[in-house]
């Protein structure tokens, strides 16, 4: 049968990470989806222990993670893709939910509330901070989109031309602003987990400061996010 979803996770050495999170739907209630690994070149076991969990494997050049999850949404086949980042831990009814937000036809995508894994209490209060601030800006006509876990309609993403493979950063709140010509982008209420390797290899001023919160506002002045200026490092 065609699965109703397929569940898109863009890699590149994720072997420590990954296995986490195919448990994470392997614990689904609902489990009416296909997973695709899209993978950039990774040189650990991240390829082997996507397709011992069963996982389709995608595999193309290391050109950002845009560009990955435009490679696994032309092999997906579902209905609807689901984004996923390796490093995140999905709550069991995640999908379940999904398809309840797209029993409204207005509806063509929308994003999750997210939480540090393990975090301290500062971490903690910093991730409650930005997922307000998404759902805000989201409720109030401006999608935000952090990106750790979103959704869209196939047929959607597709028209919208998928993300934009020209930004390292912030194409995931490109997208989610450009759909609102299509319909109605969401805030899930649903929190998905994510490590903080990033904030803790890099430092929190440095990933806060340089990367998020200056991109962002560049991205709304400008409508683009330079790569050349904002070329994240890999935190492995």
């Amino acid at each position: 049968m065609t699965p109703a979803m397929s569940v898109i996770v863009p890699t590149w050495n994720e072997a420590r990470y990954l296995p986490r999170l195919l448990e994470s739907l392997r614990a689904q209630t609902v489990q009416a989806f296909e997973v695709i690994v899209a993978d950039s070149g990774s040189m650990d076991d991240t390829v082997n222990i996507a397709r011992a969990a069963g996982a389709t494997v995608v595999q193309g050049e290391r050109k950002g993670p845009g560009e990955g999850r435009n490679r696994g949404v032309r092999a997906a086949i579902g209905d609807v893709v689901l984004f996923a980042d390796a490093d995140c831990l999905l709550p069991p009814a995640l999908v379940e939910r999904v398809f309840d937000a797209l029993e409204d036809r207005t509806v063509i995508g929308g994003s999750t509330a997210f939480a540090p894994e393990n975090g301290t209490r500062f971490e903690h209060v910093l991730f409650r901070a930005a997922t307000a601030y998404q759902k805000v800006m989201t409720e109030c006509g401006f999608p935000h989109n952090a990106g750790y876990c979103f959704f869209f309609r196939r047929a959607a993403f597709s028209r919208l031309g998928g993300l934009r493979e020209d930004m390292l950063l912030n194409e995931t709140h490109d997208i989610a602003m450009r759909s609102r010509s299509l319909g109605r982008f969401v805030f899930l209420p649903v929190v998905v987990e994510t490590s903080m390797r990033r904030f803790r290899k890099y430092g929190y001023a440095r990933t806060i400061f340089a990367e998020y919160i200056a991109s962002t506002l560049i991205y709304y002045v400008t409508g683009r996010t330079p790569s050349e200026q904002f070329r994240p490092e890999p935190a492995r």
